[in-house]
């Protein structure tokens, strides 16, 4: 299973804080990515969770916070990580009602917290649901081989169909 937000923010290590979109955590995030760009959009394929600190974006106004979370939610961001204690000490609430109206999961990364630790967190999560899917290929072919040698056609068509969830 893929790493989800909730994953992300029950990771003791990480200590992160949601702050918007709790109905939304058990989305799956594809990727980690940073960006400081005033529109990170073009550069995004979906599924990210994209870290920020905030640098090129006020945010403190309402309206273009909500034209910035637009855009996210329009490329397919399942989440933003904000900086806290960077170049805010807290997240603005202008970026966390529009998260809300939204309905973007934001979560508040403390300082003390590198974009690296939780790049790692979600590149180690899916590292390991792909090792689980590659042994259970190779448990299902040593399956089907053992029933094609030693059972018969049938058995083999009975496992198999059993593997792809058919008849």
């Amino acid at each position: 299973m893929p790493p989800t937000l909730a994953s992300l923010v029950q990771h003791s290590a990480l200590n992160l804080t949601v702050r918007a979109g709790e109905d939304r955590l058990q989305t799956p995030v594809r990727w980690v990515h940073a960006s400081e760009l005033a529109d990170p959009v073009p550069y995004m394929e979906g599924g990210e969770l994209l870290l920020i600190t905030a640098t090129t974006l006020d945010a403190d106004d309402p309206e273009a916070m909500r034209r910035y979370v637009r855009r996210l939610v329009g490329a397919g961001v399942v989440g933003l990580g904000f900086a806290v204690g960077v170049n805010y000490e807290d997240v603005p609430e202008a970026l966390v009602d529009a998260a809300r109206e939204a309905g973007l999961p934001l979560l508040a990364v403390p300082r003390r917290t590198p974009f690296l630790a939780i790049s790692k967190a979600v590149s180690a999560a899916l590292a390991a649901d792909q090792y689980r899917a590659v042994t259970a290929g190779f448990e299902a072919q040593r399956e089907l081989t053992r029933a094609a040698l030693a059972e018969g056609p049938a058995a083999l068509l009975a496992r198999l169909a059993a593997h792809v969830d058919g008849w």
